[in-house]
Order: C-alpha cells, then sequence, then structure tokens
C-alpha cells in the first residue's frame, strides 16, 4: 500500500513539475504535505531538509555571489570584451564564453547569466549579428561551467550532501574539476564552431519597435487650435478608459514632456505620441477633431533622444511583483515609465498589457525618461537587457566581493574547513565590513531553490524507506548487468539527463540519487561513479527551455524557438552522455 501511494505521489509531482500545473516549490511542498498524510515519512524527515547542509551551503554561496557581482568586477571584465576583442566578432565570443564559464564555475549560474547578458547584447550590437546567435551559447557555457567546482551549482553541493548521509566522504571542492573542464571546452568548440553558423538570426539589436511589431500601435496625433482637447489634459478625457490609448509623450514646440502628463493642459498645435490600436486612434481622431501626422511609422529613433530611452526589463525569477498585473502595482507611477509590450517566452503581447499577471523572465518593453528607466535597472525585481550608462564602475569595497569567495573556495579546497563553514564564515565577514547589507542578503536568496531543495529532498528519502529506490536501481542494474557495470553508469546519465529536461535539475538528482545507491548495491560496486553520473547528467539539460532557468532567459531576449533548443541541443546531450559514460569509470574506478 505504501510504495503504491508513493508512486501516485511521484508521478503527481513529476507532471507537476513538467507541465507546470503549480510552481515547482508549490508543487514540493505539495509532495511534502502529502509524504506527511499518508505518514510516509515522520515529521523530523520532512522537516530534516530545511537543516540540510546543503541547502544551507546554497544559501550562503547565494549571497556570497550578490556581493561578487555587485562589486562591479564582473561588469567591467564584461565591457572591456571588445576592447580585448579588436575587429574580430569571433574573438569577442570567445572571450565572452570563457568569461561566462569561468564566472560560473565559482557563482550562482543565474547570477552569472543575468549579469553578463546584456554585455552579449552589447557585443551582438557592436559587432552587427543577431544577439540570437550568441545568448543560447551563454547559456550552455554557463551550464557546462557549474559542473567544474563544488560550488559551481546547487545540484553538486546537493548530491556531496547526500553522499556523506549515506557514510561517504564529501567531494572535493576540485573533485569535478577534471570532466567539468572537459565538458566546458567540448561546450565552447561546440557553441563556436556550430551553434554561432546554425542558430538563426531571431531578432536584431537596433529595432525593438520592430522586434514587437509596434509600429503600427505608435503614432503622432497633432492638436488644432479648434479641437475640444485645448485646454484639458488627457485624463479629464478619458483617453485611456474611453479610447485605450496612451499618451506616451507630448510634444510642445522643442520641448518634450514624458513626466506626469496626466496633469499637462493641452495647448494648441501641442503634438501627442500615442500607442493603441490604429481603429481607437481613428476614433479619438475623429472624435476631436485631431490631425494623424504619423504616415511614416514610427521606430526606435522616434522614440528614444537624450531625455527618453525605449529599453528592455526582464521580471527577475525572485521578483517581488511576480503574479501582480502592471495595473496593480501602478506601474507607471510607481517606476515613471510606460510598458508599451510583453514578450513572454516568445509570444509578443500588446494588447491589454496592464491586466497581465507578471511571470518570471516576462521582458518588459518600456518607455521613459532615461534618468527613470536607469533607476529601473538597478531594481532588483528585474534584469536588464541593454545598459544605458556604460560607464562601469567598482563599489567603494568592491575588493572584498573579488576575494571573498577565491578565500572560501581556498579554504574548502586545502580541507582547512568544510565548504559550509567557510561559506558561513565569508557571509558573516562580508556582512561585519559591510560587503553586503542584510536587505542584500535577504533579496540575494533565491527561496524558490531553498524552498524546492528543503521539500523535495523527503521524497528521496521516502523512496528508500519504502523500497521504489531499491525497485528501480535493480532495475537499471539488471538492465546493465551483460554489459557490465560501466553501462549501469551509462544508464544512469541518460535517465538523469533526460528527467531533468522537464524538471529542474535538483528534483532530477534527488529522485536518482538513492536509485544509484540501490543499484550499486546491486551490482556490489562502488557508488561513487553512479553519483558522479547522476551529478554531471543533472546539469545537462540543453534540449529544452523548461530545463535549466538560465536557458529559460534567453528564451525571450533570443528570439528563440522550441526547436531551437532541440537542433542545437540534442548533439550536445549525446556528445555529454558519450563523454560522461567513459569517461567517469575511468576518473572514478568502480
Amino acid at each position: 500500500m505504501e510504495i503504491t501511494l508513493l508512486i501516485v505521489i511521484l508521478v503527481f509531482t513529476l507532471l507537476s513539475f513538467a507541465l507546470q500545473w503549480l510552481p515547482i516549490e508549490v508543487t514540493a511542498l505539495t509532495s511534502l504535505g502529502l509524504l506527511l498524510l499518508f505518514d510516509l515519512v515522520t515529521v523530523e524527515e520532512a522537516t530534516a531538509g530545511f537543516s540540510n547542509p546543503a541547502v544551507i551551503t546554497v544559501m550562503m554561496m547565494f549571497i556570497l555571489s550578490e556581493a561578487l557581482v555587485q562589486s562591479g568586477v564582473i561588469d567591467r571584465l564584461g565591457h572591456r570584451i571588445t576592447r580585448y576583442a579588436g575587429e574580430s566578432s569571433g574573438r569577442a565570443t570567445l572571450i565572452l564564453l570563457v568569461l561566462s564559464g569561468i564566472v560560473s564555475a565559482f557563482i550562482n549560474n543565474t547570477a552569472a547569466v543575468a549579469v553578463l547578458m546584456p554585455v552579449a547584447m552589447m557585443v551582438a550590437k557592436h559587432y552587427r549579428f543577431s544577439p540570437s546567435k550568441i545568448l543560447l551559447p551563454l547559456s550552455y557555457i554557463s551550464i557546462a561551467g557549474g559542473t567544474c567546482t563544488l560550488i559551481g551549482t546547487s545540484t553538486n553541493l546537493l548530491v556531496s550532501s547526500l553522499a556523506v548521509a549515506h557514510g561517504m566522504e564529501p567531494f572535493g571542492v576540485f573533485e569535478f574539476a577534471a570532466l567539468g573542464t572537459m565538458l566546458l571546452v567540448i561546450a565552447a568548440v561546440y557553441s563556436l564552431v556550430v551553434l554561432t553558423r546554425m542558430l538563426p538570426a531571431r531578432v536584431e539589436t537596433t529595432n525593438l519597435t520592430g522586434k514587437y511589431g509596434l509600429s503600427s500601435y505608435l503614432t503622432e496625433i497633432s492638436v488644432p487650435a479648434r479641437s475640444s482637447l485645448i485646454g484639458r489634459t488627457v485624463v479629464e478625457v478619458g483617453l485611456s478608459e474611453r479610447f485605450h490609448l496612451t499618451v506616451l509623450e507630448i510634444i510642445r514646440g522643442t520641448e518634450k514632456i514624458s513626466q506626469d502628463i496626466r496633469n499637462v493642459r493641452l495647448a494648441p498645435d501641442d503634438v501627442l505620441l500615442v500607442r493603441g490600436a490604429m481603429e481607437d486612434i481613428v476614433g479619438l481622431k475623429e472624435h476631436f477633431g485631431l490631425l494623424l501626422l504619423a504616415d511614416v511609422k514610427l521606430g526606435d529613433a522616434d522614440l528614444a533622444d537624450e531625455t527618453n530611452v525605449l529599453a528592455e526589463m526582464q521580471v527577475a525569477p525572485q521578483s517581488r511583483l511576480l503574479g501582480r498585473t502592471l495595473q496593480q502595482i501602478d506601474f507607471r507611477k510607481r517606476y515613471g515609465a510606460f510598458v508599451l509590450a510583453v514578450n513572454r517566452l516568445g509570444q509578443v503581447i500588446r494588447d491589454k498589457v496592464a491586466l497581465i499577471p507578471l511571470q518570471p523572465f516576462d521582458i518588459l518593453l518600456v518607455f521613459g525618461p532615461r534618468v527613470r528607466i536607469q533607476g529601473l535597472q538597478q531594481q532588483e525585481d528585474f534584469i536588464a537587457l541593454q545598459e544605458l550608462d556604460v560607464k562601469i564602475r567598482l563599489t567603494r569595497r568592491w575588493w572584498l566581493g573579488a576575494a571573498i569567495i577565491p578565500l572560501v573556495v581556498l579554504l574548502a579546497a586545502t580541507g582547512t574547513m568544510s565548504i559550509l563553514k567557510a561559506a558561513i564564515l565569508g557571509v558573516v565577514g562580508l556582512l561585519v565590513t559591510r560587503g553586503v547589507t542584510m536587505p542584500q542578503a535577504y533579496k540575494a536568496i533565491d527561496w524558490t531553490v531553498i524552498f524546492l531543495l528543503a521539500a523535495i529532498l523527503p521524497l528521496g528519502v521516502a523512496m528508500e524507506k519504502h523500497g521504489l529506490a531499491a525497485i528501480l536501481g535493480a532495475a537499471i542494474a539488471d538492465a546493465g548487468r551483460p554489459l557490465g557495470p560501466i553501462m549501469v553508469v551509462s544508464l544512469i546519465v541518460l535517465a538523469t539527463s533526460l528527467m531533468t529536461e522537464v524538471i529542474s535539475n535538483n528534483s532530477a538528482a534527488v529522485l536518482m540519487v538513492p536509485v544509484a545507491f540501490s543499484a550499486a548495491a546491486g551490482l556490489g560496486v562502488d557508488p561513487k561513479p553512479l553519483l558522479m553520473g547522476v551529478t554531471f547528467a543533472a546539469s545537462m539539460s540543453f534540449m529544452t527551455p523548461i530545463g535549466y532557468q538560465t536557458n529559460t532567459m534567453v528564451y525571450g531576449p533570443g528570439g528563440y524557438r522550441f526547436t531551437d533548443y532541440l537542433k542545437a541541443g540534442v548533439p550536445l546531450n549525446l556528445v555529454f552522455w558519450i563523454v560522461a559514460s567513459l569517461v567517469i569509470p575511468w576518473l572514478w574506478p568502480l
């Protein structure tokens, strides 16, 4: 009975992860609740995940990563790429990818891509090629870079912690380096030689109005002296409510008014820059006797000048605005800017954007005063896709953020102290010296990841406790036994890599670790090679935009389609599978 209930809960969890019935952390907590409800785990087992060393270490690494990002060191290095590369776009791409791989080996992958994505867009614009040629390789390289060290991704820390719970020694900081570096080099060569030629030029860097299909939605209207609009404000005439139009700017002679528009009384010969459907614009024109000026389509140059700017902002995965609409947060008043359109996983939404609940990685096309957009870029709720101020400055205590992570790695790598102890002391050092503040520390932690880790761990415990892991492990052992233990490693890698394409890498690792232990016991071999197979395979997520956060991040900015991930990711997944299957038994003998 218990094993049947456990299978039902497992199937529900996998389907909910894959089909996104619920947010992933809610799915994990629901799974935890069901395990408790049916007494498949004890209260102590259910809550043990929240005190798991791996979970605490991941929290500390989020804060350490934030300190390095906030220091400005990565930004400064990134913005010097064009200087180092000269006129060679290939050299610039290589430098960017190498930088991404190195940075991702030591900080959270999502943070690394968030910092380097605007740099990639800048490089594409500078060398006049489509961002779609570089953004997916950036994601792939960051994933591969994360496999190089113990702290490169939370999955490595998680599997190491589970190994310790089974009586094994913790993994070393650089124990992953040999195979991880090999995979990183393969990913880099594949990206430079194949992907930059294979990936289509989906989007341009120079024309956001064209990218979002807004040319027919933007027009200029002149207010003649006889119009009944004279002396009234856009609020008084109900321009938004009655005609579903938005006035982005009022041009009065040489003056451009883009702030506090709602309180500006219109004067003769004012020109209104209006966003809306053409039928609504024509209705406004006829009702108030206005003149349409824009037979020529408006573009970026008509919107951006020394005062105003058009830019893309991506909603951060930990944003406080998730689930709320632009209307609910009063975006226009709160941030002093307009949202013209929303790009959600490649689908452009132009109508009723104020009523759409925001989701992680939505891209907002915003227009407003340059100073307000620059302020928006500093908000931790958003990830900027363009840099408006290229004067990258190091923070006052930049060296603290740049020095703490290497020090933590050194202490852990030399065996002076555990990675958890070193990470906690590193965070304390940053807080005491004000290298990072407590509000920054709270915001740096991706609580989705923390709750997912803590809540999904008991499912692995239940699988082991009630024999489901033993059944699955025996099946894999029996399938691979005729060809030897090396085939079992290969099957573990294959199963985990396929699973991580549709559920999170951490969830895949938690579910496969007990299976790996059971398979090793069935064969009478050292479980470590199988655990390494799980660890590396959990990061082999290249075939879908939903398997790994960085793949989702670049989906919209790159203008990709689901098929682009299949075409680009399948060959890389196959190569990684073959290499891992051959190299793991050599590095960690069975």
